[in-house]
């Protein structure tokens, strides 16, 4: 929901979908069951789908309170807070190997992607695979993103990656990786208008349904069925005429996350 803050949606359980590069993976993995690990888990909601779809589950991330959405809210017990590299030495202990590993929105964060990736590979069963995704460092949507924000910079982001870079990696360590760019104008649109116009179209959005100037999940409850209506209609044009330069500006580069898997033997 519009105002609510990213940190709620991803650690304070208030989301309740997975998202494009998470629908991906249950489209193109040829798996339909076995053991799977998410690194970097978050609020389980990936890993929610996962069970659903047959696999058995299991995640690992730096956030506790990521962790304790993931077992209070969704009954997800194999859940731990831990590296990636504690839990490969767990996993080595334990003899326990994993049919698919994934991570999504990971794999840029990591200061030693090499020695990263290795551990993903000492977890996984022979013909194992491994998914994830990361933003595309070529793409106008991140372009955008660097311009307004400063997380795509140490110490959030220390790896910025093109489909060509990112192949370079997984054939360094002898992994053929396919992958599957994903376009997302929707989300691109109100960054370009926030470029090129400030905050001024969202505060009329906001200003023409509410006397509030921030539309939290709890105050858009409260509003009336046309005021919503009101607020979605307004919201789409203003997607419309902001998507169609960043198609003409981004479509040479693939979309702003690059969704990747692989086959490890």
């Amino acid at each position: 929901m519009e105002g609510v803050d990213t940190y709620e949606f991803f650690h304070m359980g208030l989301r309740e979908e997975i998202e494009e590069n998470h629908r991906m993976f249950f489209k193109y993995i040829p798996l339909k069951s076995g053991r799977l690990l998410d690194v970097g888990c978050g609020d389980g909601v990936f890993l929610k789908e996962a069970q659903k779809a047959g696999f058995e589950v299991w995640g690992i991330d730096f956030d506790s309170k990521s962790i304790k959405v993931c077992q209070e809210k969704w009954g997800l017990k194999n859940t731990f807070v831990m590296s990636p590299q504690e839990f490969a030495d767990f996993c080595q202990k334990e003899g326990l190997k994993f049919d698919v590993i994934t991570f999504f929105e990971v794999l840029e964060h990591q200061d030693k992607p090499v020695e990263f990736l290795e551990a993903i590979k000492s977890m996984l069963k022979p013909g194992g695979y491994i998914a994830g995704s990361v933003p595309n460092r070529e793409s106008f949507e991140n372009f955008l993103l660097r311009k307004i924000y400063t997380w795509d910079y140490p110490p959030n982001h220390f790896l910025w990656f093109s489909d060509k870079a990112l192949k370079k990696l997984f054939e360094s360590l002898g992994l053929k990786i396919y992958i599957y760019p994903i376009r997302t104008y929707s989300k691109t649109a109100p960054l370009l208008q926030i470029m090129v116009m400030g905050n001024v179209v969202n505060r009329v959005i906001k200003k023409a349904i509410a006397s509030k100037e921030v539309i939290d999940k709890k105050n858009y409850d409260e509003l009336s069925i046309f005021r919503k209506v009101l607020f979605r209609s307004l919201k789409g044009l203003r997607d419309i005429v902001f998507s169609f330069p960043i198609f003409i500006l981004d479509f040479p580069n693939k979309g702003g996350t690059l969704y990747f898997q692989c086959e490890v033997y």
